[in-house]
């Protein structure tokens, strides 16, 4: 079992997943329940995109497990596309169980800020930043919160250093896309994104963006009328 997890393992991390997932769905007919096995389907349904899959085995990890640190933030992981206050509920337990853990507060941070809570995010941010300096994560969305709440420039001072990097994440050079964005400097926004996405890619990325910021821009003047 544990080879065939192995062969597995490369299969998911080279994209193969068409390729893992029959070997993993005959695993467990011969080793049910096992929460390894079902780890490893939760994330090959996910990333497939079979996200209803996916949170079913989870939560049977969790079923077998209830403490089940891989099924809770596996759980989170989908939750905060689908159910960002569930994610948030979910990581407001984990938090307390693991407050050590920086992966878990930077997690819990970005559901802080889906669910509208800026501050308190950018607090928990810090705090992963201070467990562990080395992560790239909590510092990258800290100026993505502080620029969402409201002071852009801020925000893409944070983000630029690690944006502009040969090796940086497609997620981190998307966030400083966003805010640039937001700062109008759109044609600069749209050289980020042409410098690790296809054309045709960049340029239905930079309509999405522009689209979550037309929306996020108009939400929070809704909001300062009502304060």
């Amino acid at each position: 079992m544990d080879r065939q997890l192995a062969v597995a393992d490369i299969e998911v991390q080279n994209g193969q997943e068409e390729s893992a997932l029959p070997q993993l769905i005959e695993l467990n007919q011969r080793y049910p329940n096992n929460p390894a096995v079902l780890l490893r389907l939760a994330r090959t349904h996910e990333a497939l995109g079979r996200e209803t899959a996916a949170i079913e085995f989870y939560k049977k990890i969790i079923g077998i497990n209830h403490d089940s640190k891989d099924g809770w933030m596996g759980l989170v992981k989908i939750y905060m596309r689908r159910k960002p206050e569930t994610a948030l509920t979910i990581l407001e337990n984990m938090v307390k169980l693991y407050p050590d853990d920086p992966h878990i507060v930077d997690d819990y941070g970005v559901a802080l800020d889906l669910n509208g809570h800026y501050a308190e995010a950018q607090a928990e941010y810090k705090r992963a930043i201070q467990i562990d300096p080395s992560m790239v994560s909590p510092e990258v969305n800290l100026g993505l919160s502080i620029g969402l709440s409201g002071d852009v420039y801020k925000g893409l001072a944070i983000i630029k250093p690690y944006a502009i990097t040969g090796d940086a994440a497609p997620r981190t050079r998307e966030n400083y896309a966003l805010l640039l964005i937001a700062a109008d400097h759109v044609e600069e926004a749209k050289v980020v994104l042409i410098s690790y996405l296809p054309p045709d890619a960049a340029a239905a990325k930079f309509r999405k963006l522009s689209e979550f910021w037309a929306l996020h821009g108009s939400q929070k003047r809704i909001s300062s009328g009502n304060n």
